[in-house]
């Protein structure tokens, strides 16, 4: 179970890694490197980059979703420790997630990009950043609940934490 657990919690990190760094990627930095080029290889190279990250998108989303539910199965019990502060933070992470998988999802359908494509995708990045502070804020309060709530739960919970402390 300890192997599922570690696996699951990577490949979520890694899929939001991927959708996180692949947005930046086609925002900020591709731009930028084809600011010099003609137009016809500016468009094709970008179409391109496109497609690949449709499909980087497309599993991470997968993962994400997968992960995230085996992952808010397993803490259910640990999210009650400090109900108002987690379930704000869980519930505020679920929804822009959600919203940052639809606007992903809309920028990417079609074989064209749509004329909004780089407002859409800089306001993903404002969503992504947004959700990555919720996630990492959602994990520093369910740490401090469960070391709240009693040594040994936190030492059967928490990696390095013993029941003697």
């Amino acid at each position: 179970m300890v192997v599922l657990i570690i696996l699951s919690r990577w490949l979520h990190i890694i899929a939001a890694v991927l959708a996180f760094g692949g947005t930046f990627f086609m925002r900020v930095i591709l731009p930028l490197g084809l600011a010099q080029a003609d137009a016809a290889s500016r468009d094709a190279v970008f179409l391109r980059c496109r497609r690949v990250f449709k499909m980087v998108i497309h599993t991470s989303i997968l993962l994400l979703v997968l992960t995230g539910t085996f992952n808010s199965m397993r803490n259910l019990d640990d999210y009650r420790l400090d109900k108002p502060l987690t379930h704000i933070l869980w519930g505020s992470h679920m929804l822009l997630g959600i919203a940052a998988f639809a606007v992903s999802l809309l920028l990417l359908a079609g074989k064209q990009p749509p004329k909004w494509h780089r407002t859409g995708a800089m306001i993903n990045l404002v969503i992504l950043f947004v959700t990555v502070l919720l996630a990492s804020s959602l994990k520093y309060v369910h740490d401090q609940a469960v070391r709240n709530a009693s040594p040994a739960r936190a030492a059967a919970t928490l990696p390095g934490v013993t029941a003697d402390r």
